[in-house]
């Protein structure tokens, strides 16, 4: 069992048949079946076809595409009945019409690649509660390492090596009729392996994938002695029994987390995958209730304590708004948050403490009575020599433009008519002329104060020069009063 990609299930198997090979190449040809057949009825005839007469010989079935067999299992209800007897080595029988099949004493070995959820789909089915799939030991597998294509041992004389070791140990297991158990490790597997292996099996939801692992650790065990060549089962076969045992039990643990827990506590597990795998867009609360069978108020009392659920009600589109609820990722013991993508995390600052400084009494001082500032009154002299009237005008425009630069040899400028003295006494003595020179005035008073030294001011792009022509009245006044 294991992810597409990294679980490298076929490279592993692929290795396994190679060793297989070079111990027993005329098993490996005629007796390995690349497939289990889809169906009970296909399981029992290709069973009958290799057997001696109705007395089964050994078959190995080799399945890489184990959803495959998955699914065939829910479709054919004998796929599944046959599995179970065959693991218990009880005779197979199926008869129609046409055929009368018999298989006596079936001996067949299984070896199967499963995706996690898929095998995580088979929860809670006839073939689970059954006991189909707690007759097969699930194991994790994922590639951890990558060795030198090149440069690495030659594999042809390790696998032969394997092939040589295995073949020895096939010879020797052939001539042993009976496996046998001494006293002293009896009495050690009844105090220490048996209830380890009870412990980790004790939920309902577990037994359903791992109640034979007490008999898997027994076979194993006897694998184990057989492979050294010994016909009696030593404390350390037990103890690398149940380490792969254990092992097998983790993996269920980690594909299905509800199968360890509690009832409540596995409903909770099974919402909180249920809305993790819908993704960013959630699932609204309605949705949890039908298929859980649940109330809101069971609901949250289920999610209180789930710190990766949360609950976001989506804007009304004009009846009562939705409530949906989305998978947040939790933060990990290395203080980072698994963002959408693959390598991508943000880190969550620690936060540090300060040594903790000496305490120092605060130093009381009274403040002393401050005169208030006297406001400072600068006279303003105005200076005679500037220009009043008319001229003042005149020469406020003047200013405005900027100072005068040699004029340019393309440029033509018309002279306008000038403006009479009388159309000017009478502008300025309208309001908008008062307020005009209003304006002029404090411009001179500001020219006449004394002036703050200050940083020299940027340059500034030179602009393009104005016509005198904008200085004509025209453009000065509106038009009735340059008409008055």
């Amino acid at each position: 069992m294991g992810r597409s990609g990294v679980g490298a299930k076929g490279t592993a198997t692929g290795i396994a048949r190679r060793v297989v090979n070079a111990a027993f190449s005329t098993f490996a040809e005629e007796s390995t079946v690349d497939g289990l057949p889809a169906t009970g009825l296909g399981l029992i005839t290709e069973l009958s076809d290799r057997a001696e007469g109705t007395l089964a010989n050994p078959v190995w079935f080799v399945e890489e595409e184990g959803d495959a067999l998955l699914s065939n299992a829910r479709r054919d209800a004998k796929l599944g009945v046959y599995l179970r007897k065959a693991f218990d080595a009880q005779s197979l029988a199926h008869k129609t019409k046409v055929d009368d099949l018999r298989v006596r004493r079936p001996h067949l070995g299984l070896i199967m690649h499963v995706q996690p959820k898929n095998w995580a789909a088979v929860a809670g089915g006839k073939d689970a509660t059954g006991g189909t799939w707690n007759r097969v030991l699930p194991v994790w597998v994922e590639q951890s390492k990558v060795l030198p294509l090149f440069e690495s041992a030659d594999a042809h004389e390790v696998i032969r090596q394997a092939g040589r070791a295995l073949r020895q140990a096939g010879e020797y297991a052939r001539q042993v009729d009976t496996v046998t158990v001494p006293a002293h490790v009896a009495r050690v597997f009844e105090t220490k392996h048996r209830p380890i292996v009870r412990a980790m099996i004790a939920t309902e939801a577990m037994s359903q994938y791992a109640e034979r692992a007490m008999i898997y650790m027994i076979r194993l065990a006897g694998l184990f002695a057989l492979s050294e060549r010994r016909d009696e089962i030593s404390e350390a076969d037990f103890d690398a029994a149940l380490a792969l045992v254990t092992y097998s039990i983790q993996t269920i643990a980690y594909v299905l987390p509800e199968a360890e827990a509690s009832e409540e506590t596995a409903l909770a597990v099974k919402i909180e995958n249920f809305v993790k795998e819908a993704g960013h867009k959630g699932v609204q609360s309605t949705v949890l209730y039908r298929k859980f069978g649940l109330k809101k108020a069971d609901l949250e009392l289920l999610l209180q304590d789930l710190d990766t659920i949360e609950a976001v009600k989506m804007p009304s589109t004009g009846g009562r708004p939705a409530l949906v609820y989305r998978y947040a990722e939790p933060l990990d013991e290395s203080g980072t948050v698994e963002l959408w993508g693959d390598d991508l995390t943000e880190e969550v600052p620690e936060v540090m403490e300060l040594p903790s400084l000496p305490e120092v009494a605060p130093e009381v001082v009274s403040p002393e009575p401050v005169a208030p500032a006297t406001p400072v009154v600068r006279p303003v002299t105005v200076n005679p020599d500037l220009p009043k009237g008319v001229d003042a005008l005149r020469a406020f425009f003047q200013s405005m433009e900027g100072p005068e630069t040699a004029p340019e040899p393309e440029e033509e400028v018309t002279e306008e008519a000038a403006v009479s003295e009388d159309a000017v006494k009478a502008y300025l003595a309208s309001p908008a002329g008062a307020e005009l020179l209003q304006g002029i005035l404090a411009q001179m008073l500001a020219v006449q104060a004394p002036q703050v030294p200050q940083e020299a001011p940027t340059a500034k792009p030179k602009t393009t020069r104005r016509s005198r022509a904008k200085s004509a009245p025209e453009a000065l006044f509106p038009a009735a009063e340059v008409a008055a």
